[in-house]
């Protein structure tokens, strides 16, 4: 009832509101904040971009103990930004799961870390990052287990920056690695992470291929046999719990269609297509390769410079698979017999408005449409 618009209607009818937020009024439009307010608007200011907001959980996953991260994202008609974090760490109890998003909770009492973005530990991270997003919450975790964390992102409130596919160089300045070129995008914030971190192993891509990946990640180490696989999501719950077994390991304990949907959406909260989550079965997804430090060139601080023709290398791009593209999936001999259907269809409608069709009709396929540009002109 504290929130409600009544009671926030009625506190503003009564004119005193704003003293909810005030521990002392020292005049002259002066006041001190309660800590609580004094938190929240700090917490807001923590995070200004999509990117802080990777930082911090990241931050998180590699204080519980992690050793594997995943970062699924999807992007929505560029009004929204979909975050699913997985790994591997400590996990979190499900009686403490609501509380961690509350000011001031921290797991971190003796143990507070300060790296290069600041001090870690005041328990300040998850609670800023929910009050900037239109959600964050737990979709799986349990002690040991670790996480499964999904966040919605509004991009009108939380901009990114534009373009997300661009990869940064590395180059090595007298035996150290540095990051130059590129934007100050999510795959660069990851990767300057890994720098600082680097025994964990992050994976970067959509959700079908993190979901991909975390399958194919045991099958390689041989393992993949010695998991029992279900058909009935009652059952893998059950074993779930009674067996110390990583979120990260739950994909590999069926290869039926109906339980993996169920898997993807009740433990990771990703909307992923029946086609998606076939290929996903049938090894159609290519692997992730955790996110490695390279040089592309030896840098001498001596010189202050270095040979761009030497170095120069093509701007490097990351492709995410999205199974959502489904314009690709059209062969080249299928979208000819498209546009030869529709000229003639046009040709056969314009003869009452003396048009036909100019030849050529160029096609593009971007994402989920095919655009046809049908040039016109006029009979003769």
């Amino acid at each position: 009832m504290q929130n409600s618009p009544d009671l926030n209607k009625f506190l503003s009818e009564l004119n005193i509101k704003d003293s909810i937020n005030i521990e002392e009024d020292l005049g002259d439009g002066y006041v001190r904040l309660k800590i609580s307010e004094a938190e929240r608007r700090q917490a807001l200011q923590d995070i200004n971009c999509v990117e802080d907001i990777i930082v911090e959980l990241l931050r998180n996953s590699r204080d519980a103990g992690s050793k594997n991260i995943f970062i699924g994202t999807k992007k929505i008609e560029d009004k929204r930004r979909k975050i699913y974090l997985i790994d591997d760490g400590n996990g979190i109890p499900p009686n403490l799961q609501s509380l961690i998003f509350q000011s001031r909770v921290t797991s971190k009492l003796e143990n507070g870390k300060k790296d290069s973005y600041g001090f870690h530990g005041r328990g300040m991270a998850l609670f800023s990052i929910k009050l900037n997003v239109d959600e964050i919450r737990i979709v799986f975790s349990d002690r040991f287990k670790g996480a499964s964390i999904y966040v919605d992102i509004d991009l009108s409130k939380i901009t990114e920056k534009k373009d997300q596919s661009v990869i940064p160089q590395i180059i090595k300045m007298d035996g150290d690695l540095n990051i130059i070129g590129g934007v100050n995008n999510i795959i660069k914030t990851i990767i300057e992470f890994q720098l600082q971190n680097r025994d964990i192993n992050f994976y970067y891509g959509s959700p079908t291929q993190i979901l991909s990946t975390m399958r194919n990640i045991i099958k390689k180490d041989g393992s993949s046999s010695s998991y029992p696989k279900f058909d009935k999501w009652e059952k893998l719950v059950k074993f779930v719990n009674k067996n110390n077994i990583k979120v990260t390991e739950i994909p590999i304990l069926t290869d039926n269609y109906n339980l993996m949907e169920k898997i993807s959406r009740n433990i990771f909260n990703m909307d992923i297509s029946q086609r998606g989550i076939q290929r996903i079965i049938y090894n159609e997804i290519n692997e992730l390769n955790p996110l490695k430090i390279t040089t592309n060139v030896n840098f001498s601080e001596e010189s202050d410079e270095y040979d761009e023709n030497k170095t120069a290398e093509k701007e490097k791009k990351l492709k995410l698979h999205d199974e959502l593209k489904l314009a690709g999936r059209f062969k080249d001999g299928e979208i000819k017999s498209i546009i030869e259907t529709v000229e003639e269809k046009v040709r056969e409608l314009g003869n009452k408005y003396f048009i036909t069709t100019v030849s050529n009709t160029e096609c593009k396929k971007v994402n989920n449409t095919i655009k046809l540009f049908i040039k016109l002109k006029q009979k003769e």
